[in-house]
């Protein structure tokens, strides 16, 4: 449980204390964004977001969309069922940035192209969106998060259209996302074995902004066009720079024997050399064997079903991966120990063969390719519910004249 909640929490930060006082900022202000890299813990992988605000009278504030509070009244069910409310936080920048120099993430300021009107309009709508009956808003990872929320403020303050840049290739929201969890190969499986076909749809540059780092980019390349006055183009940002470095460090990498992919090919293989050690089906051995199997892969069925069916979380709706983790193994988990429903587990696994089979070809051919730790468990449950299928067939059946009939 605990894995999955840290996969889903993605765009966190900690508490801050809020005042409900309005903010007011001289003429001389600077609005920014600010732009934090991913850190090394899997709750920083993705980075952050803010929106700073500053001025010659020396206020230097932070708008950040991305704080919530563990406190909350059973809040690691209410994230599961995508019920978390976050609130906009506001606080000194100092504050902000030491927590992500202690992290160790190269921080990068945007300094937005603002006319002094669209200044005063964007602190507006902060301060509007700061009062207390606006300020929390029920989170969600991929369309309303503290990347998404600081886009449309600044959308909505400039006097104008703004105009992405849509050159480039299309990326799909999982291939996005995996690509930040390419060192934890364990978080990189578990979210593909919760995103559903949604996740594999592409993504065009406006919606990437859901992901702080292309947030960053897609301004940086965006202008703004005036109607009103001759259709004039300016940037959306007017200068970059860096505000924190951060330090060479060693990367901690999966040992090849803790990776996922080689404990599901030792899984296969225990599988496989059960099977030509002890032929039949009901020794002990298989039976444990075939018990913990249809156990674990039945609990992560419940699981994906839970997500599917029972979760406001986008993204997670539609998985194919239901059809080989598919929570009816834990009643296969019971049946193993007797013997009275061998005629249900001969039909039910003519059909899960064949939904291990559809899965296979579809993940492979259609949706993705990060199937490869994948592999070897699906292979072994196709060989030992196989194996299992053949010996039932002849402790059912009996060939006849007339072909195979029951015993």
């Amino acid at each position: 449980m605990r894995l999955v909640i840290s996969l889903l929490m993605f765009l966190v930060t900690g508490i801050c204390s809020l005042n409900s006082q309005p903010i007011n900022f001289g003429d001389s202000t600077v609005v920014s964004l600010i732009t934090c890299e991913p850190g090394n813990a899997l709750y920083a992988k993705f980075g952050h977001t803010a929106i700073r605000i500053r001025d010659t009278k020396g206020l230097d504030l932070v708008y950040n969309y991305g704080v919530f509070d563990f406190r909350t009244e059973h809040f690691y069910w209410k994230f599961m069922r995508g019920h978390t409310d976050y609130i906009l936080g506001v606080y000194p920048t100092e504050n902000f940035l030491e927590e992500y120099k202690e992290r160790n993430s190269t921080v990068w300021e945007q300094e937005l192209n603002m006319t002094r009107d669209e200044k005063k309009r964007l602190i507006e709508l902060l301060n509007i969106n700061y009062l207390p009956e606006n300020r929390m808003y029920r989170y969600n990872f991929a369309f309303d998060n503290c990347a998404t929320r600081p886009y449309e403020m600044i959308n909505k303050a400039f006097v104008g259209v703004v105009v992405v840049d849509q050159k480039g290739g299309e990326d799909s929201f999982r291939s996005m996302i995996t690509d930040y969890l390419a060192d934890n190969p364990w978080a990189e499986l578990g979210i593909n074995l919760l995103f559903g076909l949604d996740a594999d749809r592409n993504v065009n540059k406006q919606t990437s902004v859901f992901l702080p780092e292309y947030l960053k980019n897609v301004l940086q390349s965006s202008k703004v066009i005036n109607l009103s006055n001759g259709k004039k183009e300016r940037g959306v940002v007017k200068n970059l720079h860096m505000l924190i470095q951060s330090k060479p460090a060693n990367e901690k990498k999966t040992a090849w024997f803790f990776h996922p992919f080689t404990i599901s090919l030792i899984w296969l293989i225990l599988g496989i050399v059960l099977m030509l050690s002890k032929k039949n089906m009901d020794d002990i051995n298989n039976k444990i064997f075939d018990f913990l199997l249809y156990l674990i892969t039945g609990l992560g069925g419940l699981l994906l079903f839970f997500f599917m069916f029972f979760s406001e979380h986008p993204l997670t709706g539609k998985n194919l991966n239901i059809l080989w983790l598919n929570p009816m193994n834990l009643m296969l988990a019971l049946m193993i120990w007797k013997r009275s429903p061998r005629k249900f587990l001969f039909f039910f696994n003519v059909i899960y063969l064949c939904l291990i089979i559809l899965c296979f070809a579809v993940t492979l051919f259609y949706t993705h390719s990060a199937v490869v730790s994948f592999i070897p468990l699906q292979l072994l449950l196709f060989v030992r519910v196989l194996w299992r299928e053949e010996r039932l067939l002849h402790i059912l059946f009996i060939p006849t004249d007339k072909g195979l009939q029951w015993r």
